[in-house]
């Protein structure tokens, strides 16, 4: 695998709430949006990566067919979303804090993948193709709150319907790439796709696709100049 990553705080936020766990020799990619006060996301999505991981490490010898990892994968998140909602109850600070999460697995020449949330995974090989969803809805507010049904929206808001370390159970996007040589894989927070369009992503992975730190670099620089409103991470993995 040809493997490169970086996550940047932009050009609006303080802090970087996003966090990215990567270990080429396990073939192990994680990415996290956290959200919440007080700095709460970037604990949120720190603590979500790190379980995630302890569990697909303790356990990732123990799975052997397709069904098995998807297993693994939910039990990883399961372990994930308990400790962030176990913290978040021990600490008034840390209150209502959660994350997205996008685990994937490279498992032979199969990508077993698992999202919560709206950080999102594409999959790159004639063309570029979306295939994680984003768990969002959509509404319209003003400054006394929701509009009634029929009122011209003054703002349209994203809210996540399903976070890691939310008050609702997880219902997991699970999927299975088949890889063939110089497939790419792209991992990603809104950060980026908030900033940039899935062509101009396209574009610029294939630009420099023979040299992917490259690649990250220009997508995170792109998305700055567009305003960088939001943390923006990015894990491009190349199959060989």
């Amino acid at each position: 695998m040809i493997v490169a990553y970086k996550t940047d705080t932009g050009k609006k936020r303080v802090h970087n709430e996003d966090s990215i766990l990567v270990d080429e020799s396990a073939n192990i990619y994680l990415l996290a949006d956290g959200m919440g006060g007080h700095q709460a996301g970037e604990v949120a999505s720190n603590l979500a990566v790190k379980e995630c991981y302890a569990c697909l490490k303790e356990n990732y010898g123990t799975s052997g067919n397709g069904e098995d990892i998807s297993n693994l994968l939910i039990a990883s998140l399961s372990r994930a979303h308990n400790s962030v909602r176990e913290k978040s109850a021990m600490d008034i600070n840390l209150a209502g804090m959660g994350t997205t999460l996008v685990q994937m697995l490279v498992v032979g020449n199969e990508a077993h993948i698992c999202a919560v949330g709206d950080s999102r995974v594409y999959f790159l090989q004639n063309g570029m193709e979306q295939i994680t969803e984003d768990h969002v809805s959509e509404i319209y507010v003003s400054k006394s709150g929701v509009l009634p049904e029929g009122t011209p929206p003054l703002q349209k808001m994203r809210v996540l319907t399903q976070a890691v370390g939310g008050p609702k159970p997880l219902s997991p996007e699970l999927k299975q790439v088949n890889l063939k040589q110089k497939d790419i894989l792209l991992l990603c927070s809104d950060g980026l796709t908030d900033m940039l369009s899935d062509k101009e992503i396209e574009c610029t992975i294939q630009e420099y696709r023979d040299n992917l730190d490259e690649a990250v670099n220009n997508l995170i620089q792109a998305a700055n100049d567009k305003g960088g409103i939001d943390n923006i991470s990015v894990i491009l993995v190349e199959y060989e």
